[in-house]
């Protein structure tokens, strides 16, 4: 059993994020299915201090991340995924999944909204 300062050790731990087309899924190769073509690159986070809601802990993003996209290449975000440094923690299904298509722009980008995104954990 975890107490407070166990669970922050692991909700604050991811420092950036990743957008992924496909499922980055547990396994050995997170990385497949992550966008690639410039301008996108992973991003900074940081999530604010775990707190206990009840018998789970929380921890919300602590500020937008906003991630420039293509213009050019059709691309689907469906999964963000989580990394300490270079280190695959694991994803979220984001609530503004989408494809972004399209030529008549300038602009195009996925924001991973503060306001939403919570990581959370529990003893059970």
């Amino acid at each position: 059993m975890f107490n407070l300062a166990g669970h922050a050790a692991t909700l604050n731990a991811a420092t950036q994020m990743s957008l992924h087309s496909t499922n980055p899924g547990l396994g050995v190769s997170p990385a497949a299915g992550e966008l690639s073509d410039a301008p996108y690159a992973r991003k900074a986070c940081t999530f604010n201090a775990a707190a206990m809601n009840g018998a789970v802990a929380e921890s919300l993003l602590n500020a937008n991340v906003t991630f420039d996209l293509s213009l050019t290449i059709d691309q689907t975000v469906n999964f963000v995924g989580l990394w300490a440094d270079s280190t695959y923690l694991g994803y979220i299904v984001p609530s503004n999944t989408g494809t972004y298509s399209g030529s008549n722009i300038t602009t195009r980008q996925f924001v991973v909204s503060a306001t939403t995104t919570k990581l959370t954990r529990t003893n059970l």
